[in-house]
């Protein structure tokens, strides 16, 4: 059996990642400030410190029980997940993610476009050890192009599994249509948001399964799911 995994923000805010919606980050930040290819070429020192305090938030948290769990599936299936967040807690839960926004823990020069691995040290006062230019977040921000995208649509598996998204960054319920099994943990419903605007239709009515909780209280429906599609 093959499992689709694509998770978001809801995997890792039991872990006290915050999220940027719903009294999140955007409560506090304006995108366009901070998390937009605007930002970047306007005020990049900005940018650089809202992504420095979110790696210092990152060394403080650890991985919770969700993720150990879905980086134990990867050794009981085989398993691809892509994952919205840019936090390293499934990594070091043991997983092996596909991170489609980007590695917060990871830094870009603005010139070279070498990557270089950071982990959790500010970035706002460094340049590149290459070629002595600024340094970004290797992060993909609003307006920018995300390159692993395309796995979105093109991953062959059995289960497809949202976990803690909304759907409103990728259309979730598009992606579950082409799946036989299809089921999503998320604590609320949400309705269903694409680029044409908001439809009046849940994301949740388009998944053959839907688990209504929070992902760590979830691991049980979750399992008794997969054990049935053996």
């Amino acid at each position: 059996m093959r499992l689709y995994i694509l998770s978001g923000a809801g995997l890792s805010a039991p872990s006290g990642i915050p999220t940027f919606r719903d009294g999140g980050l955007w409560d506090r930040y304006k995108v366009e400030e901070i998390c937009s290819a605007e930002a970047v070429a306007k005020d990049l020192a900005k940018v650089n410190r809202f992504y420095d305090e979110r790696r210092r938030e990152l060394a403080k948290v650890e991985p919770n029980e969700a993720h150990r769990y879905f980086a134990q599936l990867e050794s009981r299936y085989e398993t691809i997940h892509l994952t919205q967040n840019v936090d390293d807690l499934l990594e070091r839960a043991g997983a092996d993610p596909i991170h489609l926004h980007g590695r917060l823990t990871q830094a870009r020069c603005m010139e070279c476009a070498e990557v270089f691995k950071i982990g959790y040290e500010p970035i706002a006062d460094r340049s590149c050890p290459k070629c002595d230019a600024a340094l970004r977040p290797d992060v993909v921000m609003f307006a920018e192009v995300a390159p692993d995208y395309r796995y979105l649509y093109t991953i062959q598996a059995d289960i497809f599994i949202a976990v803690g998204t909304s759907g409103r960054v990728i259309d979730i319920a598009d992606i579950a249509q082409k799946y036989p099994i299809s089921i999503l943990i998320n604590p609320k419903r949400e309705k269903r948001v694409t680029m044409f605007g908001e439809f009046d239709e849940y994301v949740d009515e388009y998944f053959t399964h839907f688990i209504q909780k929070d992902v760590t209280k979830a691991i049980s429906d979750l399992e008794d799911l997969l054990r049935e599609a053996l």
